[in-house]
């Protein structure tokens, strides 16, 4: 979608979304959850006028997020009204949650009281992977029957950086038993299936998207999981739902890129954390995991131990709830009093 379209598309969402959060009547607390960062707007709203807690949920540190990208400059217009919008939201805000751990660091790091700020990761939904087994009709469909996969599954556009997985398929062409797949769309797709037929890579099979109800049969049937993201000047503090459909599914993980998804593998043991944006050792890595089946199959059940233990999504959804009722039981952070909160925020936001 192109900036105007997008612009226009945001602004759209926020009138209708205003009016029928305006329109409730039967209102305990309010809770908006971005990215874009502009739905922070009917939820300050309605907060506001209905005179209930807000609560407001971060999945991208916007607008510091899209500065390190290089989709929006730091003394431009934009940045300015979107760094309004974030300190706003917090400010407001009677907790603000976090799907990273590492947002919550940044955060605390740019001086917001930890008391505010409550990590929840998005996690995945374990019952869907629970008796889960490989899709075989789907891996003969596609081609990939008795092949060693490697699987990316997710968005296809400039900031997940895929050509980087299409340069590791390129020092694997020697192996007919690996198979790189990528599952999704973008408006990047077209260029990388392009690109394959350029350089004539076999062995990467470009697919379309499936219903979340039928990954856990295709993951069940993959080797190993692929995390990539394009590389940018810092570690990213994001933590994509998909590495947990990953771990649940058994599969051992690469991570391409710094940060707070790679720190989660390594702690977990569930995967390894590549040299980040190296093709060469992303392709290292799939080989490895080809070439020792009992340890993919090792590192791969550890990650599924942890997804059960902490990362199942009912799990997440009882500790959001516990969250909701402890803001409304009391009005006020767990470890941080109002007064606090308030003059913390006023002395950031100057």
């Amino acid at each position: 979608m192109h900036v105007p379209a997008r612009l226009f598309s945001f602004i759209t969402f926020v009138f209708f979304s205003a009016l029928a959060a305006i329109k409730e009547r039967n209102v305990d607390l309010v809770f908006a959850t971005s990215t874009p960062l502009t739905v922070t707007i009917p939820g300050i709203l309605a907060s506001k006028l209905k005179g209930k807690p807000y609560v407001f949920e971060v999945r991208d540190l916007w607008p510091e997020d899209l500065v390190a990208a290089g989709r929006l400059k730091e003394s431009g217009l934009g940045h300015r009204i979107q760094s309004f919008m974030e300190r706003s939201s917090y400010a407001v805000a009677k907790r603000v949650v976090l799907v990273s751990e590492g947002f919550r660091t940044r955060l605390i790091e740019r001086g917001y009281p930890s008391g505010l700020l409550k990590t929840l990761v998005l996690g995945a939904d374990g019952e869907l992977f629970k008796n889960s087994k490989p899709d075989i009709e789907y891996l003969r469909r596609h081609g990939l029957e008795n092949k060693t996969i490697a699987i990316y599954c997710g968005a296809h556009g400039n900031a997940n950086g895929l050509n980087q997985v299409l340069d590791a398929a390129e020092r694997l062409l020697d192996r007919t038993d690996i198979a790189i797949v990528l599952i999704g769309d973008g408006r990047e797709k077209p260029k990388l299936i392009e690109d394959v037929r350029r350089r004539d890579l076999h062995n990467v099979h470009m697919i379309d998207p499936v219903p979340k109800t039928l990954l856990p049969g295709v993951l069940a049937g993959c080797h190993v999981g692929l995390m990539i993201l394009k590389q940018i000047s810092r570690p990213r503090w994001v933590t994509p739902n998909k590495l947990f459909d990953y771990m649940f599914a058994g599969l051992p993980v690469l991570v391409n890129f710094a940060g707070t998804t790679a720190d989660l593998v390594k702690e977990e043991e569930a995967g390894i954390a590549c040299i980040p944006g190296s093709a060469d050792d992303l392709a290292e890595k799939i080989r490895y995991f080809a070439d020792n089946p009992g340890e993919r199959r090792r590192v791969g059940n550890r990650g599924r131990e942890a997804a059960w233990k902490k990362y199942d999504r009912s799990s997440i959804a009882r500790q959001m709830e516990a969250l909701f009722l402890e803001v409304l039981s009391n009005g006020k952070h767990a470890d941080t009093n109002s007064d606090e909160h308030t003059e913390e925020s006023d002395r950031i936001s100057n």
